[in-house]
C-alpha cells in the first residue's frame, strides 16, 4: 500500500471564485485555455488539475492507494482579505469533502482556512472537521517563521487541539504579507522555487521545535512538508553550535516531538537521508500532485537504499499511524 501524503486539489469551485479577477491569484482565459496566475508561476489548468479520472488513473499508474489532498493554500486564496476569502474557502472545502464522499477508498483531505481573521478561521476548521470530516487543515509556514507569529494561530490551534485534527504547514504567505514574492536577478526558477522554498520551511521548523505549541496542544498531529526543508542536512551543525555556544540548551534533533515529514518532490539520496536523520517512522510518502506529475516520487521511494521495513514504513505505514483513524473513517464511512 502506498499513501500519498502530499497532494493538492484544484476544483471547478476554486476556478469560479478566481475567475475574473485581476489581482493575483486569478484564473485567466484564452480561447477554451484556462491558467492560473499566482504569485510565482502561471500554469495551464488541464490534466489533473481539473479532471478527478485523470488524477485517479495517474494514482493507479504510480501505485498510489490513497492520496492525502489539500487546499491550495500555496495560491493564496486563503490569506485574501476576509470579505474575499471566507466564501472561496467555504464553498472549496464543501467540494473537498464532496470529492472524498464520492471516493472514500481513495482520499482523504485537509481544510484551507480564511486566515485574515482568526475567529473566523477557527468556526470554519471546527466546520471543517466536524461537519465536513476532514482531517484537519493546511497552514501556511510563514506563520512559523518566528515564535511570536505562531501565537496569532492561538483560536485556530485550540479547535485543532479538541478535535485530534492533523496540521500539515506547507510553504505559503501570511495575511499580513504582500502576495507579490521576492524578485531575483538572476537563477529565480532555483532561487525561489527551491533555495527560499526550503529554507523557508526550514525555518518553520524551527520556531514550531522550540516553542512550546506542542507541549500546550498534545492532540494535534504535525506534518512539515519536503522532509523539514534543510534540516536534515544541517541539523548536525546545529547541534554542534548549540554543544559549543550554549551546552546547556536542548540540541535541536532531540526536539522534534512525533512531527513526521512527507519527501514530496525529493529524490532517494534525500529519503536515505531523511530516514537517517529521523527515522522511517517519522517520514511519510509524497509526490505534491497535480504540480508534480512524474514519476519521481515513486522512482524515488523504489531507488532508495532503505530496508524493506523502512519502505513500508515511507510507503504507508508512518501515514496510517499518524492518519490511520481518519482513514479508516474515510473508508468505512456509510
Amino acid at each position: 500500500m502506498i499513501v500519498d501524503t502530499h497532494a493538492h486539489f484544484y476544483g471547478e469551485t476554486l476556478f469560479r471564485h478566481l475567475a475574473g479577477r485581476r489581482e493575483i491569484p486569478r484564473v485567466e482565459l484564452e480561447g477554451s485555455r484556462r491558467f492560473m496566475a499566482t504569485t510565482t508561476s502561471r500554469f495551464e489548468l488541464t490534466g489533473g488539475f481539473v479532471s478527478l479520472s485523470e488524477r485517479l488513473a495517474w494514482m493507479d499508474g504510480q501505485g498510489i492507494d490513497m492520496q492525502l489532498i489539500t487546499f491550495p493554500g500555496a495560491l493564496g486564496p486563503d490569506v485574501l482579505p476576509i470579505a474575499q476569502s471566507r466564501e472561496l474557502v467555504r464553498d472549496v472545502n464543501d467540494e473537498l469533502a464532496a470529492t472524498c464522499a464520492a471516493h472514500p477508498d481513495r482520499f482523504i483531505a485537509l481544510a484551507g482556512l480564511p486566515l485574515a481573521d482568526m475567529h473566523q478561521a477557527a468556526l470554519e476548521f471546527e466546520r471543517a472537521v466536524t461537519s465536513l470530516g476532514l482531517a484537519g487543515a493546511i497552514i501556511p509556514s510563514n506563520y512559523f517563521q518566528s515564535i511570536a507569529g505562531i501565537d496569532t494561530l492561538r483560536p485556530v490551534l485550540e479547535v485543532a487541539n479538541a478535535a485530534f485534527a492533523h496540521i500539515m504547514l506547507h510553504p505559503g504567505q501570511r495575511h499580513d504579507e504582500s502576495l507579490v514574492p521576492l524578485r531575483y536577478d538572476d537563477l529565480a526558477m532555483h532561487r525561489a522555487s527551491s533555495i527560499e522554498l526550503h529554507a523557508g520551511i526550514t525555518h518553520a521548523l524551527i520556531s514550531l521545535i522550540h516553542s512550546d505549541v506542542m507541549r500546550r496542544y498534545p492532540r494535534i498531529t504535525w506534518q512539515v512538508v519536503n522532509l523539514g526543508g534543510t534540516f536534515p542536512f544541517l541539523v548536525e551543525r546545529m547541534d554542534h553550535i548549540v554543544a559549543t555556544r550554549a551546552p546547556d540548551a536542548p540540541r535541536p534533533s532531540s526536539l522534534l516531538g512525533e512531527i513526521v515529514f512527507d519527501c514530496a518532490s525529493l529524490g532517494p539520496r534525500s529519503l536515505e537521508m531523511a530516514v537517517g536523520v529521523f527515522g522511517a517512522d517519522r517520514v511519510m510518502f509524497g509526490t505534491d500532485y497535480p504540480i508534480f506529475n512524474s514519476t519521481v516520487s515513486a522512482d524515488a521511494l523504489a531507488m532508495a537504499r532503505l530496508t524493506s521495513a523502512e519502505r513500508a514504513l515511507v510507503a504507508s505505514g508512518t501515514a496510517m499511524a499518524v492518519l490511520g483513524r481518519h482513514i479508516d473513517a474515510a473508508r468505512y464511512a456509510p
